[in-house]
């Protein structure tokens, strides 16, 4: 484990302009460090924490805390049940706490119990470290009584077992569970070497910290960014393993910083114990921490390094901020009755207003309550809202506790108040109307709704209890709905909001439904809380909606169908008729001899000569040698067709002159469907032509 994280029990240390009180109850029982025989079975059990892992955790805490405000105190257990703990403040006292010959809780507890509750310091915390069963308690509930751990008891705890079975875990757990104020105040590990990480890990939620950690082997450095409002930088290390001591060194923005506590975890010289001739012989784990002050109005860089020649080891960095959470909550409230949580962070007395810090660094900020997390939401100006609605009174009359906690990557600040919280209220809901009639209407293509809204006003306490509106009935083809009308809310004074006090009742008719006329239709409101269940009330809701009839649903289709039918066909009628070949043309003269005079004309660009809607391209020529575009009035009306082929249409008379012959004879009726022969001499009446 990171021994460095040990960093964090800083934190109480370096809390400005006060103090942090920690006492630390460390099991000294023999089953920590000396071998053992079991007495049923005569088997070898060997000790816990055979490396005096939690002698080095507490050196490291004292070290961190040495010089200054904060006060460390360490209760080891005595030699019987009515002995007194045995204390120690130094790291040589800590060193020199002998084994015990049994485990005894009662008395450790009551001392640190009175020291806790004793202490003018700020913040207080609760550490119990212990591998075994006490053999002084037989009811589980007896360990809180003597602590004096209860819900109005100002100090915060961290319980760390460390078991070699399952069995005794499952036995010691049962004494361990009810001196812990919360469920994560409980750390079970398996091996001296988690030992320092749960340390440290419960300092970090406790003090305020998050710390990074990591390790350096010989040579090696971390450099590290330390950004705004950051008032103290702490760093603890410790060798990853039993050896000779080493020296780090961190330099920062004034250059090296002094070491603030190093040292081993060994015994005091000439102390040997006999069924365990080498717990204090060397070699042991050496560790070395820093503490140095830092500017919290702009970012500095600072260096951690090892030399070389150094074995590896394990480093914590913590950076303090110079926050401090503030919780602000009504002293009472009642079940049911929504209550406005109001936190910030402080930066130097002010509140801390700082929209990039909130967006950095993973931030969040939630509040516990009722054994739940509820997320709070920034409402500007560092304000940190939640609304809160007790679900049941104060235990006992013992007012119930309320904490907020900001988080981001390097820091954990929580502030803690406590609600009494009184009974039920009265409650009872008078709709207006009683009963809703949402009217008659015809379905239509598209989805129809008719809407009405229930008053609240005349209930009694709906203001204050949330409430919810459920529909009840259903149909096929239609939906019943019910949501409470925006700035409804009731006015409780003081800028308050209540509950909504007018909801919004719509049924729905889908596109082209059927008859509808459902019965056994309503909303029901009621209390979110059970025990005000007995005071819902339906509200009778009617609704009838004629068919919408096939053509009125359909009407939009066939539209579209017939517009897409009649795009087609226009189309079509651009894109079916046929053109003339775009080399196609005709000669036209009137006589024979005037043909080889006579230009070319192309189909494509006589009157007519291009396809129409719905019309092919044609060519047409009156009696006196013109072209025309209406067929009616041309003697001749050649039509183009499919892939350059051509028809005459109109050609009464049209005769072909037979080159062999060179005799003239009629086109027959048959052939004027061919259309025309290239190069070939036409005339009707006097007109002559040919077509190339």
């Amino acid at each position: 484990m990171m021994l460095a994280q040990l960093v964090l029990p800083l934190l109480l240390t370096s809390a400005a302009g006060s103090g942090n009180e920690i006492v630390l109850i460390l099991d000294n029982s023999c089953s920590m460090g000396v071998e053992a025989r079991d007495q049923t079975t005569g088997r070898r059990v060997p000790p816990n924490d055979p490396e005096r892992a939690a002698v080095l955790g507490t050196l490291v805490v004292e070290g961190l805390a040495r010089g200054s405000a904060d006060r460390v105190s360490v209760l080891a257990f005595g030699d019987g049940k009515e002995a007194p703990p045995r204390p120690a403040q130094s790291a040589d006292d800590i060193r020199a706490l002998p084994y015990s010959n049994g485990t005894y809780f009662r008395r450790p507890l009551e001392e640190a119990g009175n020291r806790l509750r004793g202490s003018a310091l700020q913040n207080r915390l609760f550490l119990f470290f212990t591998d075994g069963i006490p053999e002084d308690l037989r009811d589980p509930a007896e360990g809180p009584r003597a602590l004096g751990l209860s819900e109005s008891a100002d100090f915060e705890t961290l319980v760390i077992g460390l078991f070699g079975s399952d069995e005794v875990r499952q036995t010691g757990e049962q004494f361990l569970q009810p001196l812990a104020r919360n469920p994560q105040d409980l750390v079970f590990v398996q091996t001296p070497r988690e030992v320092i990480g749960a340390f440290t890990r419960g300092y970090a939620r406790v003090l305020g910290s998050r710390p990074e950690t990591g390790s350096l082997s010989s040579g090696e450095s971390k450099t590290f960014e330390v950004g705004k409002y950051v008032v103290e930088v702490l760093v603890a290390t410790a060798s990853a393993s039993p050896g000779p001591a080493y020296t780090a060194k961190l330099d920062g923005p004034q250059g090296d910083v002094p070491s603030q506590a190093s040292g081993n975890n060994g015994c005091p010289p000439g102390i040997r114990y006999s069924g365990a001739p080498r717990l204090c012989q060397p070699p042991h784990r050496h560790y070395q921490v820093f503490r140095a002050p830092n500017s919290p109005d702009q970012r500095s860089q600072w260096t951690l390094s090892l030399p070389r020649g150094s074995g590896p080891i394990d480093y914590g960095l913590i950076l303090r901020y110079d926050l401090e959470a503030s919780l602000a909550v009504p002293s009472t409230a009642r079940v049911g009755e929504p209550v406005q949580l109001d936190a910030r962070l402080l930066f130097r007395g002010k509140t801390f207003d700082d929209e990039t810090f909130f967006q950095a660094d993973g931030f969040t900020a939630v509040a516990t309550l009722e054994g739940q997390e509820v997320p709070l939401r920034h409402a500007g100006g560092g304000r940190f809202v939640a609304d809160w609605t007790p679900s049941q009174p104060s235990v006992d009359g013992a007012a119930t506790p309320v904490r907020v906690t900001f988080r981001n990557a390097w820091m954990e600040q929580s502030a803690r108040r406590t609600v009494q919280v009184e009974g039920f209220i009265d409650f009872a809901l008078v709709p207006d109307p009683a009963s809703l009639d949402l009217g008659e209407w015809r379905g239509e293509r598209r989805e129809t709704q008719r809407c009405s809204t229930v008053d609240l006003s005349r209930s009694t306490n709906a203001d204050r209890i949330p409430i919810t509106c459920v529909s009840e009935g259903s149909v096929e083809g239609g939906v019943l709905s019910c949501s409470p009308v925006a700035g409804s809310e009731a006015d409780l004074g003081n800028g308050r909001k209540g509950q909504p006090l007018k909801y919004q009742v719509c049924f729905a008719a889908e596109g082209c439904c059927g008859q509808l006329a459902p019965p056994g239709l309503g909303v029901r409101f009621a209390a979110t809380h059970p025990h005000y269940a007995g005071a819902a009330v339906l509200v009778p809701t009617r609704a009838k909606v004629g068919e919408t009839g096939w053509l009125r649903c359909w009407w939009p289709w066939l539209a579209l169908a017939g517009g897409m039918l009649f795009f087609g066909w226009v189309v079509m009628g651009f894109v079916r008729p046929n053109n003339f070949d775009p080399a196609a043309s005709v000669y036209v003269a009137g006589s024979e001899l005037g043909l080889k005079r006579a230009s070319a004309l192309v189909l494509n660009e006589t009157p007519g000569g291009r396809r129409g809607f719905y019309r092919n391209a044609r060519m047409c020529l009156n009696a006196g040698g013109d072209f025309v575009r209406a067929p009616r009035a041309a003697v001749l009306v050649l039509e183009a067709g499919p892939g350059g082929s051509t028809r005459f249409v109109t050609a009464a008379g049209l005769e072909r002159k037979v080159q062999r012959t060179g005799k003239w004879e009629p086109v027959p009726a048959e052939e004027l469907a061919l259309g025309y022969t290239p190069n070939v001499l036409y005339r009707i009446g006097n007109l002559y032509m040919k077509w190339s």
